[in-house]
C-alpha cells in the first residue's frame, strides 16, 4: 500500500497540502506525534489522486530511504473526526488520513476548492477507524486450492477488495506503489496500474495461475519490473 517514487520536478501536491498535514499534526493528541515527523517535503515527495478509491482520496508517495525510521506495524487505521474549518462554505470539513505500518499512505481533504483556516482545527471528536479484513474469506474461498507454500509469495492475509468500473477485485499482491495484482471473484487474475491506468488481464483461471507459479513459468516480481520498464 506505500507508494515510492523518485523526486519529480514538478509536484501534483500543493504547499497548503503540507502546510494543513503539519498544522493538523500540531492540533492531534501527542500519541499522533509521528505524524508530525513525516509531514515534510523530504518524507512526502508527492500525493496523487487515488482511483481506486471514492473521490478526495489521495495517495501519499514516499521516500523510501526514511520508511524503516518511521515503521510501525501496529499502526493501520484511519484517523477521522478532524474537523478543519473552511472559508467558502463557512462551515467544518471532516479530514481522513490514512495510515499503514505507521506510515501516512493517504488522505482526503474533500474538494480541491476549499479555503480551509488552519487555525481553526477542532480534534475534540478524533477517533481511530480499525481496518478489520473481512474480505480474506471471500478470497480464501476463490483460491482454496492454493498450496502454503505459493501463499508464501503472495500477501493473501493483507487483501483489500477494489472496486471500480471494471468490476470487484481482491488483491493478492502489494506491489507497495498503489499497483497490485488482483484476482476477482471468477478466478482471473489480473494486474491493477494507476498511472498509468490499467486493468490487464494476466490469467483466464486460477488453475493456469497456480500452474504457472509450480512450473515457474510466471514470477509475480518481474512481471510488475517488465510493467515498470
Amino acid at each position: 500500500m506505500l507508494n515510492f517514487l523518485k523526486r519529480k520536478k514538478k509536484k501534483s501536491i500543493m504547499p497548503w497540502e503540507y502546510e494543513l498535514l503539519v498544522a493538523i499534526s500540531e492540533k492531534i493528541p501527542s500519541k499522533y506525534s509521528f505524524l508530525k515527523m513525516q509531514a515534510n517535503e523530504k518524507f512526502i515527495l508527492d500525493s496523487l489522486p487515488n482511483e481506486l478509491l471514492k473521490n478526495g482520496w489521495k495517495r501519499v508517495v514516499c521516500d523510501q530511504s526514511h520508511y524503516n525510521s518511521f515503521r510501525n506495524n501496529s499502526i493501520n487505521y484511519k484517523l477521522s473526526g478532524i474537523l478543519v474549518y473552511d472559508k467558502k462554505t463557512r462551515d467544518y470539513i471532516n479530514i481522513d488520513l490514512d495510515f499503514y505500518e505507521g506510515i501516512i499512505i493517504g488522505y482526503n481533504f474533500g474538494e480541491n476548492d476549499n479555503e480551509f483556516d488552519f487555525s481553526q482545527i477542532d480534534v475534540t471528536a478524533i477517533k481511530e477507524v480499525n481496518y478489520e479484513n473481512t474480505d480474506i474469506k471471500e478470497l480464501e474461498q476463490i483460491m482454496e486450492e492454493l498450496s502454503k507454500d505459493l501463499k508464501l509469495k503472495l500477501d493473501l492475509d493483507n487483501t483489500i477488495k477494489i472496486d471500480i468500473p471494471e468490476g470487484e477485485f481482491y488483491t493478492i499482491k502489494d506491489y507497495e506503489d498503489g499497483n497490485y495484482l488482483a484476482i476477482n471473484k471468477q478466478g482471473l487474475i489480473f494486474g491493477l496500474f494507476h498511472d498509468p491506468y490499467e486493468i490487464e488481464k494476466v490469467f483466464d483461471n486460477t488453475t493456469d495461475f497456480i500452474n504457472a507459479l509450480h512450473n515457474n513459468d510466471f514470477n509475480i516480481n518481474e512481471y510488475y519490473e517488465n510493467k515498470m520498464s
